[in-house]
């Protein structure tokens, strides 16, 4: 996997997290809707046993156990990230990486930030993730070789 394969892959998750979070205000927001009583002499209830409203619970506490559990994963992986980042060895690399894929800035406004034309900002990026991909070829080298000996 490139640099930039491995950085889209974090956007998309983090986007799916986001994604998972509407769902969740949706499901919140039926549930807490006022429903009209619907009168009739027959009781109703659902094949196993929940009314709607407990279906509804149900069905939040799992999607927010599920985005909690996405997010420590997210973050674990942006820390990792972030630390592969660290090792590149020139600052205008790093900060370029940073800026276009974890603060989400427009290339318009990282070179206005870093004081460079557009442009330059394109060749930083293009030369951060030929770095980022020599680091992330050998922390994968390194993980297969450590868990060859364990």
């Amino acid at each position: 996997m490139t640099a930039k394969e491995y950085l889209r892959r974090l956007a998309r998750f983090e986007a799916n997290i986001k994604a998972k979070k509407e769902r969740l205000s949706v499901l919140k927001e039926m549930a807490e809707s006022v429903r009209s009583p619907v009168i009739s002499d027959i009781p109703k209830n659902s094949p196993d046993g929940m009314s709607r409203l407990e279906e509804s619970v149900m069905k939040m506490i799992e999607l927010e156990n599920e985005i909690n559990d996405d997010e420590a994963h997210l973050i674990a992986e942006k820390m990792k990230a972030l630390e592969m980042i660290g090792k590149i060895q020139n600052p205008d690399y790093q900060t370029v990486l940073i800026s276009r894929y974890f603060k989400n800035e427009s290339w318009e406004q990282i070179a206005t930030d870093m004081f460079f034309t557009e442009r330059w900002i394109y060749t930083l990026h293009g030369r951060a993730l030929q770095e980022l991909d020599d680091i992330l070829k050998e922390f994968s080298r390194v993980q297969s070789s450590s868990v060859q000996f364990s």
